[in-house]
């Protein structure tokens, strides 16, 4: 009996967690956190190379993350960075502009890989 109580306790968590990640709110936690995991990322290179330029940092992410992502493989990610101007000496945004941006397009993939939009 107290076995089955378990698993029921665990059935419905597990329901919830994935009601909540589904949910604008849990949505937005996720960009949040993606966007704030870049940021890291990007702060980290530029403390180990502070003369390498940010153009260069972010084109090293993002072919990182293209290579480790398996699914932004079908999509043209560094692409649609590159038109954003992410890699350009005199366009290359800010960190924090960056990092938002790159969490933006990764969950637009996301949702383009997983069928929800086109």
């Amino acid at each position: 009996m107290e076995v089955l109580i378990i698993v029921l306790v665990v059935i419905a968590i597990g329901m919830a967690v994935v009601y909540f990640l589904g949910s604008p709110k849990g949505v937005r936690l996720i960009h949040k956190q993606s966007a704030s995991t870049i940021l890291l990322i990007v702060k980290a290179k530029q403390r180990s190379a502070p003369q390498t330029p940010l153009q260069q940092i972010y084109l090293s992410i993002a072919e990182e993350r293209n290579k480790k992502l398996p699914w932004v493989a079908d999509f043209n990610y560094l692409g649609i960075l590159r038109d954003a101007g992410c890699f350009g000496p005199t366009t290359a945004p800010q960190p924090e502009q960056f990092a938002q941006l790159m969490a933006d397009v990764e969950d637009k993939i996301k949702l383009r890989a997983s069928g929800v939009a086109r």
